[in-house]
């Protein structure tokens, strides 16, 4: 798909979807921006057919005249379909390039956008709480017996061989000279607005906002001159999907970007995956929905979890949700592997976020 325009300055290479994890990745949207003599990438996607589309457009625009003092590339949040073609900014031409990851988002130094260790670390999680080898519905269940057989025996090697599997489809991050530099927390700035005061760090005339739920290191980019927020997965619909998620975070970054809707300072909502939303009545019914799509779930895991005895067994509440709720029933239906939503780890996080969990 050729790149999009959406407004002046906004261009989108448009990702997809999976049609199964076990055999290809989700590419993420990336979006282009160029303001005068910048140009910023937000969420260089993974998989060589989105970057090369990227770097036909930048090889357009230089041949057109347009020389970028200044080249910003930021990830959304580490994980790998978001944090992945950094070699973007080396192409460039610009005099300045900078490539921005949360400081969440590192470990040991480096960005966590490597698929082994992605998905290494994603079954180490779940194991806290429930074996994720035996949380997959059939037809999956049935590739997963073998991993949980042998997590018994030997758990190091059982989750050394998924994460090599499953990271198959997954392309490796194609890293540049430029080293991602990590936003710190403390070099935040609170920045007032005539109506609202938010929290972010700079970007000449833009703001990265701390935006977490679906990951401890999502951000979002706003530019206030085009009232425009690129949200990465702060809209996931499968939030939250992962154990180092938060169900607090979630609701918490939507209140936020409902909340700079509401002031006038939102009316262009870009997100990751999914559609490109114009106009703050589409936006705030968007966060309506997810918010109290989020509640409703919070509410289900706990009231099932008072009626169940207060069973801490995240594979057997999981269970009683499944065939006693018509929305986990729903839930259940669009789980992984044809749409990233771990329902155990929904469940698990609502449970150690009320401390309920050992």
């Amino acid at each position: 798909m050729p790149p999009m325009k959406i407004r002046d300055g906004i261009v989108l290479f448009a990702g997809k979807m999976s049609r199964n994890l076990l055999l290809e990745p989700i590419v993420s949207n990336t979006y282009f921006l160029e303001d005068d003599d910048e140009m910023i990438l937000f969420d260089p996607s993974c998989g060589k057919k989105i970057a090369k589309s990227v770097e036909s457009h930048m090889r357009k625009r230089r041949k057109a005249g347009v020389k970028w003092k200044k080249a910003v590339l930021i990830a959304g949040h580490s994980h790998i379909d978001h944090a992945n073609n950094f070699y973007l900014g080396d192409l460039t031409g610009a005099g300045e390039t900078h490539i921005y990851v949360h400081e969440a988002g590192f470990k040991d130094g480096r960005v966590m956008n490597e698929p082994v260790a992605f998905i290494r670390n994603m079954i180490e999680e779940s194991k806290k709480y429930y074996n994720p080898y035996l949380a997959f519905s059939f037809p999956y269940n049935v590739l997963m017996y073998p991993f949980a057989a042998l997590d018994v025996f030997s758990p190091d090697l059982a989750v050394k061989l998924f994460s090599r599997i499953g990271a198959i489809p997954w392309p490796s991050p194609v890293n540049g000279n430029v080293r991602p530099e990590p936003l710190r927390r403390n070099d935040a700035e609170v920045i007032d607005f005539e109506n609202i005061s938010i929290e972010g760090w700079r970007v000449d005339d833009k703001i990265i906002l701390s935006t977490p739920g679906h990951s401890p290191c999502s951000v979002s980019l706003l530019w206030p001159e085009k009232k425009a927020l690129f949200v990465s997965d702060a809209d996931w619909i499968g939030n939250p999907v992962f154990m180092s998620s938060s169900m607090k975070d979630c609701i918490d970054s939507l209140e936020k970007i409902k909340a700079l809707t509401v002031a006038g300072k939102v009316d262009l909502f870009l997100p990751a995956h999914g559609q490109v939303k114009e106009g703050s009545e589409k936006i705030l019914e968007h966060m309506a929905f997810l918010i109290s799509r989020l509640k409703l779930m919070r509410s289900e895991v706990l009231s099932a979890y008072q009626s169940s005895g207060k069973v801490k067994d995240v594979r057997r509440l999981t269970k009683a949700l499944v065939q006693g709720s018509p929305f986990f029933k729903t839930l259940k239906l669009i789980n992984y592997p044809r749409f990233v939503l771990f329902i155990h780890n929904v469940v698990a996080v609502c449970l150690e976020e009320e401390g309920l969990l050992d």
